[in-house]
């Protein structure tokens, strides 16, 4: 999809818009301030590594028996801030960055995600041409409580996401 300057202007707003704001901003401060209480709690070393993510679904699948139960936590403490460094091991190896847009605090189920930086905007195609921004989003305590569903893949599988497909493939 070509987009002229007035579409992109406004999609770089919304993305600064998302990257940059008080309900952002706070819940990162309130997550990395968590963290270190969290970490204790929680057997293994919390180094950000990609190997420390097969770790992290092994604690998750241990601790909730089924989906359900996890959702109904997922806007506690311990999901909110295991989603926080699910988040920052992307945007450390893959290169993310942290959005939300403030309006969103008002819908349920609306949390925080990972997306590819705006400079990357056009790596990530729409191949049926409606939307503009086709970035990756992830949010992470959607998938962890995802993970627990049968056959619905693997947190360390997850970052392959970011990589655009090949127009010539």
């Amino acid at each position: 999809m070509d987009i002229d300057d007035d579409e992109y202007e406004e999609l770089r707003q919304l993305d600064q818009l998302r990257s940059d704001n008080r309900v952002l901003n706070a819940w990162l401060t309130i997550q990395r301030s968590e963290f270190p209480g969290w970490a204790e709690q929680a057997p293994g070393t919390w180094d950000f590594s990609l190997d420390s993510l097969a770790r992290l679904e092994d604690l998750i699948r241990d601790r909730y028996a089924t989906t359900e139960q996890a959702d109904q936590d997922e806007g506690g403490d311990f999901l909110q801030t295991a989603s926080w460094y699910v988040g920052e091991v992307h945007n450390r190896h893959f290169g993310t960055v942290w959005q939300f847009h403030p309006d969103s605090v008002e819908i349920t189920g609306a949390w925080p995600f990972v997306t590819v930086p705006f400079d990357r905007l056009f790596e990530f195609p729409d191949e049926d041409g409606i939307e503009p921004d086709n970035r990756p989003l992830y949010t992470p305590v959607k998938r962890l409580c995802g993970i627990l569903v049968p056959d619905n893949g693997h947190l360390a599988a997850d970052p392959d996401i970011y990589t655009p497909i090949d127009a010539d493939t």
